[in-house]
């Protein structure tokens, strides 16, 4: 734990360094599209609970233990900054005897999610509200070790197209995002709230600050810290109007990058399908980056 400690803040110290050094990023790159089309989500909004919470009909305390049937009265909160943004759906809204949004799960196929390690396997209901505003119930199955915070985790049932799934950050990436330095990310905690992020893209690890802006992104008034009982929940990019699963929250301000972990996660969805006579065999599906220039 203190190795990976220090490892972040040598990584952090660099992503000061290199965005220093950089000053102005260039127009075109896939970084600058980062922050102006994550920035003009925001256009018209205000960096409040009101525009940053995804949902309505929704209170904090209300979805734990047997209040779980209540999430019924949520739909999708028509004042989101990222209304109709694709892939809002695919951590699901509540988890049953979990207090609202803490240790949330990601899904990464029809039938297989992403959880941290550190909280635990997962044994309870969850519910998904897809875009059409209904509730779909699923259970988990079985997880499996995919790094040192990383589990993955399959479904009694694929999830339909209503929830869907995420891309993940290409295990290239850095051919066109710089590594270690700030780039536009979202963020998303247990409150429901999903919000401005600049992260910075390490070897093996994302790291953020809710102090810090992007040249050209949200201001910092757009940023969330994390805190306890956000771990799990998805830290991604946003592009076009698709969000691209990076991380999950870890530390207060870092995480696992998944692009380093990609072929031991496709092992572990493999392993999972087969071991849970699941019927298919589902693959990451890495986001391509070809329509920006390479930079390296």
């Amino acid at each position: 734990m203190k190795q990976t400690i220090i490892l972040l803040a040598l990584i952090w110290h660099g992503a000061n360094a290199v965005q220093a050094q950089t000053g102005m990023i260039l127009s075109r790159t896939l970084s600058y599209y980062l922050v102006t089309n994550t920035a003009g989500y925001a256009t018209g909004h205000s960096p409040n609970a009101d525009s940053e919470r995804e949902v309505s009909g929704w209170n904090y305390m209300d979805y734990s233990g047997a209040n779980f049937s209540l999430l019924t009265n949520v739909v999708w909160s028509s004042s989101f900054w990222l209304k109709d943004v694709h892939g809002l759906s695919t951590t699901p809204i509540g988890i049953s005897n979990n207090l609202a949004g803490q240790t949330l799960i990601t899904m990464i196929s029809p039938r297989h999610y992403l959880r941290a390690r550190h909280i635990g396997p997962l044994h309870t209901m969850m519910a998904f509200l897809g875009t059409n505003n209904v509730i779909y119930l699923r259970y988990p199955l079985e997880q499996a070790q995919a790094g040192p915070d990383t589990d993955v985790g399959i479904l009694n049932a694929d999830v339909p197209p209503e929830v869907g799934f995420l891309p993940v950050l290409p295990a290239n990436y850095a051919n066109w995002l710089p590594v270690d330095a700030f780039v536009q990310g979202v963020g998303m905690d247990q409150d429901m709230l999903l919000f401005g992020q600049p992260m910075a893209l390490g070897r093996e690890f994302v790291i953020w600050n809710p102090g810090a802006e992007a040249p050209n992104g949200l201001s910092a008034k757009w940023n969330v810290t994390v805190r306890s009982g956000d771990s799990s929940d998805p830290e991604m990019l946003l592009i076009n109007n698709q969000l691209v699963l990076v991380s999950h929250n870890y530390y207060p301000q870092g995480g696992p990058n998944y692009a380093g972990q990609i072929n031991l996660i496709n092992q572990k969805m493999h392993y999972l399908s087969t071991n849970n006579h699941a019927g298919s065999d589902y693959q990451l599906t890495q986001y391509s980056f070809t329509n920006w220039p390479v930079i390296h």
